[in-house]
């Protein structure tokens, strides 16, 4: 696969094909984001589809426009910015197959109107009031590592920390191979392939759908981030200021050898650090120490 201009200030190039997880707290955020990564694709005559969720879908468009000051011309038919939820819920239900099905149609018409690649980013909060369909949600983000394309396409899932619980996020990471955190695009050892998701989560799965859509027990597994999981704060003020310290960091994108240059630390002493923060709070990688350290929504001057 060859790279793409990512349009992300300090995320440089990114693979196509790849199916990444988007992972930002608040609006502010989510347009440094989606909006920087879809005008790259305009830039480089990407059809662009982007799907959202807490924003209007006419202010999208209209900034798109607006701020396209780079004197390239789109292309009829080449930007689509729409509701996330009359999308995915085209039907009045959340159908795998049908999303799944919509994206290779997309992409198949891109190519039919001479686009080279295609790009899709997507606001995943429609998917909290637990829609018609919604226990099918992650059934579909594990097939879009399956799905082939006409064209080569990059997707990004975007999925705001302010409003998903870290319980859910368990899903949101075994689901995608790349995590795109701040600037920095991690592989993600936590990814299971679709094959490895259905082994591990198909019962879970199978189980909340004989309950109906988006049961009490689902809400329950996966609470919004404003009901803190059972114990979270308390695991995260059981960290040394030392270890919050080297978290923040590992949330910034550092390395180990990074980190150890940057507090004039060894290596050896910063390892020593990670072992008892992911023992503390019983992770086991640096995307989880991630995810669990920019929801606890402090921004330390590190």
């Amino acid at each position: 696969m060859t790279d793409l201009d990512a349009g992300i200030p300090g995320v440089g190039a990114i693979e196509r094909g790849n199916h990444l997880c988007a992972l930002y707290s608040g609006a502010v955020e989510r347009d440094d984001l989606l909006m920087p990564f879809v005008q790259a694709g305009l830039r480089e005559g990407d059809r662009c589809l982007c799907l959202v969720d807490q924003v209007e879908p006419q202010q999208v468009r209209q900034r798109l426009v607006d701020e396209n000051d780079d004197g390239h011309e789109v292309r009829t038919g080449q930007l689509d910015v729409e509701r996330a939820s009359s999308v995915y819920l085209e039907s009045g239900r959340f159908s795998a197959e049908s999303m799944a099905t919509f994206i290779e149609d997309s992409a198949d018409t891109a190519a039919d109107n001479e686009f080279t690649h295609m790009r899709v980013a997507g606001e995943m909060s429609w998917v909290l009031p637990g829609p018609p369909g919604a226990e099918e949600f992650f059934a579909y983000e594990s097939s879009l590592n399956e799905v082939e394309t006409q064209i080569p396409s990059v997707l990004m899932c975007m999925y705001d920390l302010e409003l998903f619980g870290t319980s859910m996020l368990v899903d949101v990471l075994k689901t995608h191979p790349k995590v795109l955190v701040g600037t920095t695009v991690l592989d993600n050892p936590d990814f299971l392939t679709q094959e490895q998701y259905f082994a591990t989560r198909g019962r879970e799965i199978a189980a909340q759908s004989s309950l109906g859509p988006w049961s009490d027990s689902t809400t329950q597994q996966y609470p919004l981030a404003t009901v803190r999981d059972e114990g979270e704060r308390d695991s995260w003020n059981g960290l040394t200021e030392a270890e919050r310290r080297i978290a923040h960091l590992v949330a910034s994108g550092l390395t180990n050898k990074l980190m150890a240059e940057h507090l004039r630390l060894s290596r050896h002493t910063i390892d020593a650090h990670l072992k008892h923060i992911f023992t503390k709070l019983d992770i086991h990688s640096r995307v989880a120490l991630t995810v669990f350290t920019l929801r606890q929504g402090t921004r330390p001057t590190i």
